[in-house]
């Protein structure tokens, strides 16, 4: 039987087909283990067990990577602002690792209440540094990327098309809103790598530029490709991560081996609340032990 996927790279539905014939190669953008995951999140890993069990019910055997971030997610999707993972920890007055143990403990939790399976690899991004240095002095060698006094960025102006995904117009959203820009940046869109550690940051590595932390994005190139080779079959996530996670993603793996990374990119919706999205920032979010209240 065939199966037909809407694919957010082409904006089509298309026929799937495996780059392996017997197994399907899955990447997913796990939680940033900061807060309680919502039932928006849970959403999004019901959207992806789902496809896993339609994969498997069709005869496919699945090698499904999903990464846990408890580093390098900014409070801003661009380059702004302080890490989720150290404003979680001054709240809560506990250290980056503790909070990071215990959010990803809770998700698990989730999970398993939701009947959700656990992809068969799942990889921390604290645990993968050397990695992701090695993806950005590659990046450095090709050309893609250069330093400033505050971080690496990558250079989108490289590209032969940036964004690919989002079909975003860049000079619109210069046009149509007001751009906060280091003046260091060769271009306002181009995004972090690796970000140079204030002497005080209590999540720091050391690098080939000082004390230093990754940037949000480059912790998926590096691990997808470590688990998965330079192109697997799927990568899924959040709708929300469209104009900005993986963009960047398709970004720096063309960057780095002149590839797109997956041949299907596949997003849940968001989640709706009284006509509007549900987020952490919103304030008007809902956890699964709500629910599970309301039941009662």
């Amino acid at each position: 039987m065939e199966l037909y996927f809407y694919n957010t790279l082409t904006k089509k539905k298309e026929v799937f087909k495996p780059i392996d014939e017997k197994q399907v190669r899955i990447y997913s953008c796990g939680p940033t283990v900061y807060k309680d995951a919502t039932i928006g999140n849970m959403r999004t890993n019901l959207f992806q067990d789902v496809l896993r069990r339609v994969l498997r019910y069709n005869g496919y055997t699945i090698k499904h990577a999903m990464n846990i971030t408890d580093v390098g997610h900014l409070v801003s999707d661009g380059d702004e602002g302080e890490d989720k993972m150290l404003k979680s920890a001054r709240e809560e007055k506990k250290t980056p690792m503790e909070i990071a143990e215990h959010y990803t403990k809770l998700f698990f939790q989730d999970l398993a209440a939701l009947n959700i399976e656990t992809p068969e690899i799942v990889c921390k991004a604290t645990d993968h540094i050397k990695e992701m240095l090695e993806y950005v002095k590659k990046l450095i060698e090709n050309g893609y990327a250069y330093e400033t006094s505050t971080a690496i960025y990558f250079d989108i102006a490289k590209l032969d098309q940036y964004p690919i995904l989002s079909n975003l117009n860049l000079e619109e959203q210069k046009a149509g809103a007001r751009v906060d820009v280091d003046e260091e940046k060769r271009n306002p869109y181009d995004f972090a790598l690796w970000i140079k550690a204030p002497e005080n940051h209590l999540m720091k590595w050391d690098s080939p530029w000082g004390p230093s932390y990754p940037g949000w994005h480059i912790e998926c190139s590096a691990m997808g490709q470590k688990y998965l080779g330079e192109q697997f079959d799927i990568h899924t996530g959040g709708i929300d991560l469209i104009p900005t996670h993986h963009e960047n993603e398709i970004a720096q793996s063309k960057g780095k081996c002149g590839k797109i990374p997956a041949n299907f990119w596949m997003h849940g919706e968001y989640l709706l609340i009284d006509g509007g999205k549900m987020s952490k920032s919103l304030g008007n979010v809902y956890l699964l032990k709500d629910l599970e209240r309301k039941r009662l």
